[in-house]
């Protein structure tokens, strides 16, 4: 069994652009997955960021990559991924007015062809990016290093710009 987590700070730009290159290159099939509402949708042809913004403010957001074209006839994430296992899932950290909330990518699988693209697209997003950041507990102050938290150069811009880079979980933020 492979499994593959990668957490990464990214802008929307970024991560539409990087799906849109992998899914081409590779021959993925995008759907975009909004939990709430819950909702599947098959992406035919490019997916453009003012549809892909769109999404990102009805609700959570993932974009699932999966090899074969997914049944979608599904009322819950877990069943849909159930049902279409060996998917790559990209969570998408949106940008509000609180920062620049973290995005990660994941995999499970045990089939050799399915591990192979995973790990492939898993390169790629470390190619687009820097591994290395300091978690900083804004109450006390305290830090700590995070040699495998990954960033790309937009979010770099954007946390020298003063947006604060947070964590998918807690009141922690991050300094790249």
């Amino acid at each position: 069994m492979k499994s593959i987590s990668i957490q990464f700070h990214a802008t929307s730009e970024e991560l539409l652009n990087f799906v849109i290159s992998v899914s081409s290159e590779l021959k993925l099939v995008v759907t975009m997955m909004t939990l709430k509402p819950f909702n599947l949708t098959i992406v035919e042809g490019k997916l453009e960021l003012s549809e892909f913004l769109d999404k990102l403010k009805v609700g959570d957001l993932r974009l699932v990559l999966s090899t074969a074209t997914p049944c979608i006839e599904f009322t819950s994430p877990n069943n849909f991924l159930d049902a279409n296992s060996g998917s790559i899932l990209i969570d998408i950290g949106p940008l509000s007015d609180l920062g620049l909330e973290e995005s990660a990518l994941s995999f499970i699988s045990s089939e050799k062809d399915k591990i192979s693209i995973a790990n492939n697209v898993s390169s790629k997003l470390k190619r687009i990016t820097k591994a290395g950041a300091i978690a900083v507990n804004p109450i006390n102050g305290a830090e700590a290093k995070i040699r495998t938290h990954r960033y790309t150069q937009g979010a770099k811009v954007m946390a020298d710009n003063g947006v604060k880079i947070l964590p998918i979980a807690g009141n922690s933020f991050y300094k790249l």
